[in-house]
């Protein structure tokens, strides 16, 4: 039921509204009248009418009163206020009351079904104004809530990330390398007389599909791995965890690195059943026993972009291409053994499709050519921070387009 709330008692009204009074309470309006034991303003906040009816001739001054405390409350700014005058034409002052917030003024001469109709139209719109702020705010509670849980899932994800970067090697703090050896972006992860080991992981999601590895063995040898599972984001960052686990355990029970990426395909294999699949590489350097001042370098791939191999003797740029199926596709496949001799000035370089792949804002590709072009020129300038240097051209070319994909590099450097 709609309720008219009319300021002036209907008694003392005009003979013609007091007409349309009873034509409202015929079709079903309820009318209400002060009663006079609080204030106008306090007993209208009460009601919550629909619609305040005014006769600003009996009562002007009340009718301005109640109009500017209404209009000044945020709990009945939103109720229309008419002012029904018994003059055919408004004279300044009650065309002054538009502006104070009457929303209209009508003559009690008018035609009763006009009057009805205009009556009718501002309960109308004031039901519309106030489902449109019970609309407002529902929405903002929903913002609120939504900001709220959007606040969670980023601690969330804050916590899942940190987590995630605990899988990386532990790096070597500054104060024990040389002043060549410290790094804007790249972290060193091993360190002798003879050989070096940084890398740089860049997830483009909160959590990332890539990790990489650094492993020291009894006896010196150290393991290096590089891994890329597909996709990126939350389901990505889960199997990295997963990677992480199962590789740590196999290469503590296996040597050589193609036996290892077989053993580690089938354990995939069996946990894996949501369609990614894991891109990678594993190397172990090592010296053996009947020639104790040499390095090798023994490696297997499973469909990962293959390694560069900077040979210095040479001056020369090679691919290191032995390489398989990527993990999880296939069980029991074998996986084929690559092997380098490591002189000092030796350099392999492994890094995720990330790198090869980023574009920039024109969409054009970065490629592993360009990328066999900066390294070579990198190691010509005896660039003492290559990595970095290939990080900051990497930036340089995306000209501030967002990563695509999660990038990782690693850096073996003979000394």
């Amino acid at each position: 039921m709609f309720k008219i709330f009319s300021v002036e008692s209907i008694d003392n009204q005009h003979p013609g509204l007091c007409e349309i009074y009873r034509k409202l309470q015929g079709q079903g309006y309820q009318l209400v009248s002060p009663r006079g034991e609080t204030g106008l303003v306090a007993e209208i906040k009460a009601e919550q009418p629909d619609l305040i009816l005014v006769d600003p001739i009996l009562s002007e001054q009340k009718g301005t009163q109640v109009c500017q405390g209404l209009k000044n409350d945020p709990e009945t700014e939103n109720i229309p206020i008419i002012f029904i005058h018994s003059q055919l034409r408004p004279n300044t002052k009650l065309l002054a009351s538009l502006e104070n917030g009457v929303s209209d003024l009508i003559s009690i001469e008018t035609e009763e079904v006009e009057i009805l109709a205009r009556l009718k139209s501002a309960i109308r719109n004031k039901r519309l104004i106030s489902q449109s702020v019970q609309l407002a705010a529902q929405l903002n509670k929903m913002n609120t809530e939504l900001y709220e849980r959007n606040l969670q899932v980023e601690k969330e994800l804050y916590v899942a990330r940190q987590l995630q970067q605990s899988l990386l090697p532990p790096f070597l703090p500054d104060a024990t390398l040389p002043a060549e050896d410290v790094s804007a972006f790249s972290k060193c992860h091993y360190r002798n007389d003879k050989l070096k080991i940084s890398g740089v992981y860049l997830p483009c999601d909160a959590l990332g599909g890539d990790i990489y590895d650094v492993i020291q063995f009894p006896g010196g040898t150290v393991g290096v791995a590089i891994a890329d599972v597909s996709g990126h984001g939350v389901p990505a960052g889960f199997i990295t965890a997963i990677f992480k686990s199962s590789f740590y355990r196999i290469t503590h029970n296996h040597d050589c690195p193609a036996d290892i990426l077989y053993h580690l395909n089938n354990e995939l294999a069996d946990i894996i059943k949501t369609g990614e699949y894991v891109t990678g590489i594993y190397g172990r350097i090592f010296t053996p026993e009947d020639q104790p001042h040499k390095q090798v370098f023994e490696f297997s791939g499973a469909g990962h972009p293959y390694p560069l191999y900077y040979k210095a003797s040479e001056h020369k740029l090679y691919r290191l291409k032995e390489n398989g199926t990527p993990l999880v596709w296939i069980k029991n496949m074998e996986y084929p053994l690559g092997r380098v001799d490591l002189a000092p000035g030796d350099k392999i370089f492994m890094f995720t499709d990330g790198v090869s792949e980023m574009r920039n804002i024109h969409e054009a590709m970065y490629s592993e050519e360009q990328l066999e072009q900066t390294f070579i020129a990198l190691i010509e300038q005896k660039s003492p921070r290559i990595l970095d240097e290939i990080i900051q051209q990497l930036s340089d070319f995306t000209e501030g387009h967002p990563l695509e994909d999660d990038l990782s590099v690693v850096l073996i450097e003979a000394l």
